[in-house]
């Protein structure tokens, strides 16, 4: 039995069916040749860079529908206006990859983008301060939206890995230590400028399983305590320099993956002072995220942080840690029996007490052994132009495209206005 298997026909992230000619024309490059019964067509990918869709002549007929939450004011406005209208209501779409965020920012403001998703942290206070479109934003008909993605950000600690990894009580003591050790508060108050929402388990707001109420040592900030476990295990600074030592004397080097954006930059920081704090050297080792995550699947990298989203069930975030998952979604290659048994066993359930308590008991043995560090559930703001109607960011769903439309006339009078 899978109580929510008809969920995941549904999900677009998890299941797709593709024609078996087309797997085997492209082979092993099948990933870069998106071949399905969407909205749109990928006429250009630029990796890194740009993707470009156009609307598909052989798309089904779909039509604008929706049913508004009461009290949704601007829903029950764009339903008014659009039921009824065949989707997609766009002819292209062009997506800019600008990595850095002060040159995204400029981009939006000078009306080269319409809308720009997931607003850099740094400037979240000069769009949207205090939750609110800021005032000469709002003059320009600038429109801004913020919502709790049913996401979390986490680092992983590789369990092959012969420094952080292990089952043993000395390396699970370095690795809850490392956690202790990082400022949670520093990364959301500076970094994150308050887009954030500390982590107390794997599952996020809004997904099944997730419990408000839950608290967990995952989202604890103690130098001390992660000071005295070291103390405890036997990594200690034997020679003087200012550095701990593994328990036989050996240096102990932590060595994370990063990528070369200004936000990264940000967080590896936060990352150096936090464990310097503790006597722990780290060392920063930088590529791009597609070259990170083909060396994390290979089990090449000791430790990297990066982000996840989930559907409407939180299982998917358990799947992180399940054994059978390593080479795919377990970057942390753990291998926990007990872990496997509960997961296997919630695969099983239909939705109720039983199984919302399973969730309860797979977040203790996360926490406890560590394999991951859950840092936070991402608060995310979009803003877009007064010629852009209809765009909505929800918790679950990215194929937003097909519901937005833009009024090129408008676009081109504030153009020429500017």
């Amino acid at each position: 039995p899978r109580p929510r298997f008809p969920q995941n026909l549904a999900a677009s992230d998890i299941f797709g069916a593709v024609a078996r000619e087309v797997v085997e024309f492209y082979g092993d490059q099948v990933d870069a040749h998106p071949v399905g019964t969407g909205p749109f067509k990928l006429v250009q990918w630029r990796r890194s860079s740009r993707i470009v869709f156009e609307k598909s002549a052989e798309f089904r007929e779909v039509f604008y529908d929706a049913e508004p939450a009461e009290g949704d004011a601007e829903g029950q406005a764009l339903l008014a206006r659009f039921k009824g209208r065949r989707l997609p209501m766009v002819d292209r779409v062009e997506i800019s990859i600008i990595t850095e965020d002060q040159p995204r920012w400029l981009s939006f403001l000078n009306g080269e983008a319409d809308l720009e998703y997931r607003l850099g942290f740094d400037f979240v206070p000069q769009a949207m301060p205090n939750g609110a479109v800021a005032p000469n934003l709002a003059k320009r008909g600038i429109h801004g939206y913020q919502n709790i993605e049913a996401s979390s950000n986490s680092l992983f600690f590789n369990m092959d890995d012969p420094t952080v990894g292990g089952y043993t009580p000395d390396k699970v003591a370095l690795r809850r230590a490392i956690g202790l050790a990082y400022n949670i508060d520093r990364d959301v108050r500076i970094v994150r400028r308050g887009g954030a929402l500390p982590a107390q388990a794997p599952m996020a707001p809004g997904t099944y399983g997730f419990d408000a109420a839950y608290k967990s040592d995952n989202s604890s900030f103690d130098p001390a305590r992660a000071k005295a476990l070291l103390d405890v295990f036997g990594y200690v600074d034997r020679d003087g320099d200012g550095w701990r030592e593994q328990p036989n004397g050996s240096p102990l080097v932590l060595r994370m993956a990063t990528q070369s954006s200004q936000i990264e930059r940000q967080f590896d920081e936060n990352w150096q002072k936090s464990l310097a704090a503790v006597g722990l050297r780290i060392i920063f080792e930088t590529a791009q995220w597609p070259e990170n995550m083909k060396a994390a699947r290979a089990g090449k990298l000791q430790m990297w942080s990066l982000g996840s989203t989930l559907g409407q069930d939180a299982q998917p975030a358990l799947a992180y840690m399940y054994g059978p998952s390593i080479g795919s979604q377990n970057l942390a290659r753990f291998k926990l029996p007990a872990f496997d048994a509960i997961y296997r066993r919630m695969l099983l359930l239909p939705d109720g007490p039983e199984r919302a308590a399973l969730f309860i008991e797979a977040s203790k043995l996360v926490c406890a052994y560590m394999p991951y560090r859950i840092h936070v559930h991402r608060v995310y703001t979009d803003v877009n132009h007064p010629w852009i109607s209809g765009y909505r960011q929800t918790p679950f769903r990215n194929e937003i495209w097909q519901y937005i439309e833009v009024d090129a006339a408008l676009r081109e009078r504030m153009a020429g206005a500017g």
